[in-house]
Parts: structure tokens; C-alpha cells; sequence
């Protein structure tokens, strides 16, 4: 590999996102895990509380997750010019579409709690939030970036048992203690602690693997209200730094590839 690139010019490019990028991918995961929990808990006729919160705390992570994205897209027109056509093969049309659909099925399943059309929009939220729940993973993995495309396989499920364990978490801080919430809890950090060790290892990573993995796993398998609540502000933590030390890497992992060099004038 010439450390100088094509003369002079990157043989990767470095990701150039902001801060608002792996908030909105730990915003827009939570929401839609929660949009999941929500109607699956509307299914098996649980708590009523359970589920009307669930819907809020989707709704209100659909509607942060939008200017999230349109501070870092910089102008509010180039979100409105990715919803022209919708491209399949493109992960983040397909995202900001989703976002979209999402944010109309979770309004409408939170505004109209009780009714056939909340119940009917809360089915469309469900859908909609298992893509929010995982397409970041496939967007970063279907970039050249090396230490994305390497994982490219493990980071929709990654982020897929990341999102479920922040929503678990944000809904048992609410004061919610269904033993089915901390079963998902339980099964998440299982799936986090396994699909980790497989990752890129960096100290961030390994921050964000132990927070989200192993010690929320070990608290909610301790059985006390009070190591739920520790457990659920864990895998929170652990949830929002997993995204950004997956882009933090993917930062490092193109600055392998950044010419050492400038070409000489001459």
C-alpha cells in the first residue's frame, strides 16, 4: 500500500460524520425497539401503562431522530431531496424513508391511544421500528470502510440487541418491572456480550461492550429491583457509546488510508 495514496488523494475517505450521526442511530434504535416492545405488549394484552409509555417513548425518539439527521445532512432540503425516490439498494434512502413512515405510524399510535386508528397505526410503528432498530448497522456495513465492512454481518444484530436493551432500559427507569421487560433485558445483554468479542477490539469498544454486555447481564441475573434499575442505566450508557465508538473506529480504520505525504509542486 503506498502511504501516499493516488497521488496524493485518500484511497478511502474518512467519515465525516458529526456528533448528531451515532446520537441518532442510539436515538433512532431505541424508538423503534420501543415502537416493537409496544405493540408486542399490546399483543399479549399486558399492562395498558406499558404500552401507552412504550408509544411515547417512541413517538418522541421518532421526532428528536429528524433534526438529528438534518443537522448533520446541514440543510433541511437534502432529507427532502432523499425522499424523491426511494432506492432499495441504498441503505440510507431506505432510512430516511423509514424514518419517515415511522414518525407518521408512531404519532398516530401515540395521539390515538385507545382507538382502532392508534391500534392500526401502532402495527405500522412495529414494522417500521425493527428497521430502525437495525438498518444503521447495515448502513455502516455496506460502506468500504474496513472495520465496517469486516463486520458487516454483526453489526445489524449488534445494534439490533443494543436498541432493544436501551428501550428495555429507558422503560424500566419509567418505573415499569414486567418480569417479560427484564427477560428481554437479560436476552439482549446475553446477545450483546456474545456478538462483541467478535468486534474490533479498542479501549472505547471495550467500554461500551462491558456496559452494555456482561454488567447489565450479571445485575438483572442478581434478581433485585435495585440491580435492575443499576442494569438498566448500564446498557443505556453502553447502548449510546457503542455507536459512537463503531463510528469512532470507522474514523480510524480510513486514516490508515490517508496519504502521509502531499505531492510536491513542481
Amino acid at each position: 500500500m503506498n502511504d501516499d495514496g493516488y497521488y496524493g488523494l485518500p484511497l478511502l475517505k474518512k467519515p465525516v460524520w458529526t456528533w448528531e450521526v451515532p446520537v441518532y442511530f442510539f436515538d433512532g434504535g431505541t424508538a423503534g425497539a420501543s415502537a416493537v416492545i409496544a405493540l408486542t405488549a399490546q399483543i399479549a394484552r399486558a399492562d395498558r401503562d406499558l404500552v401507552r409509555h412504550a408509544r411515547r417513548i417512541a413517538a418522541g425518539g421518532a421526532v428528536l431522530s429528524a433534526p438529528l439527521l438534518i443537522m448533520d445532512l446541514g440543510r433541511p432540503e437534502r432529507f427532502l431531496y432523499m425522499l424523491r425516490i426511494f432506492k432499495p439498494q441504498s441503505a440510507m434512502s431506505v432510512g430516511a424513508w423509514t424514518l419517515s413512515a415511522f414518525g407518521a405510524a408512531t404519532a398516530g399510535a401515540a395521539l390515538f391511544d385507545e382507538s382502532i386508528i392508534g391500534n392500526i397505526a401502532a402495527v405500522f410503528a412495529g414494522a417500521t421500528g425493527l428497521v430502525m432498530a437495525t438498518y444503521t448497522g447495515v448502513l455502516l456495513g455496506a460502506t468500504s470502510i474496513p472495520v465496517w465492512a469486516k463486520n458487516a454481518s454483526t453489526l445489524p444484530m449488534l445494534f439490533a440487541a443494543s436498541a432493544a436493551s436501551s428501550a428495555t432500559s429507558v422503560l424500566q427507569l419509567a418505573g415499569h418491572d414486567d418480569r417479560a421487560l427484564n427477560a428481554i433485558g437479560i436476552a439482549a445483554a446475553a446477545a450483546e456480550s456474545f456478538l462483541n468479542p467478535k468486534a474490533e477490539r479498542s479501549p472505547m469498544l471495550q467500554a461500551a461492550a462491558a456496559l452494555s454486555g456482561p454488567i447489565p447481564l450479571v445485575l438483572r441475573l442478581l434478581g433485585s429491583k435495585r440491580a435492575r434499575k443499576v442494569a438498566a442505566a448500564s446498557a443505556i450508557a453502553g447502548s449510546l457509546l457503542t455507536r459512537l465508538a463503531w463510528v469512532e473506529a470507522g474514523r480510524k480504520s480510513a486514516a490508515k488510508y490517508q496519504p502521509v505525504n502531499k505531492i510536491k509542486e513542481g
